[in-house]
């Protein structure tokens, strides 16, 4: 079982505080390094549970980020799915579900109302599809949670 690092547990819990709050968007900054799959799986474990077991979305911008970013998750002891063409699995089969943001867009819509909120790693080269995506899952739900995460300050 993964145990978190004192700053990633207190990131975690601000970026809780602050949804528990507001549906405004949140931004985690946090060093290279630092673990912020760590703080990812921390919060879409989270959120899950809070919102009576709906979907989260983890957007990542490739391939590799996604594939990392589940395996953390599935460090802390829950399954979850892969969206992700590059990856080579397009599975919704899960409540959790990593995602890149070019394979995700087309269902984002369709879906948005099932999600309680979306975590992106990388947030800091927020793409107009990402945007489009967030948009299109808010039309549904108008409630969804956002959470950045960058190194980028």
């Amino acid at each position: 079982m993964l145990i978190p690092r004192y700053y990633q547990q207190e990131a975690h819990d601000a970026v809780i505080d602050h949804w528990k709050r507001s549906t405004l968007p949140v931004l985690v900054e946090a060093a290279t390094g630092s673990g912020k799959s760590v703080i990812v799986a921390m919060l879409a474990k989270t959120l899950h549970d809070l919102s009576g077991g709906k979907r989260v979305l983890c957007l990542a911008p490739s391939a590799e980020l996604v594939t990392q970013n589940a395996e953390k998750y599935r460090a802390i002891g829950e399954e979850c799915s892969i969206y992700s063409a590059s990856a080579g699995s397009k599975s919704l089969r899960h409540q959790v579900v990593f995602a890149t943001e070019g394979t995700f867009k087309s269902v984002a819509k369709r879906m948005g109302r099932e999600f309680a909120g979306v975590i992106v790693d990388e947030s800091h080269r927020l793409t107009h599809t990402i945007k489009t995506i967030i948009d299109d899952m808010r039309t549904g739900n108008p409630t969804l949670r956002v959470c950045g995460l960058s190194a980028t300050p």
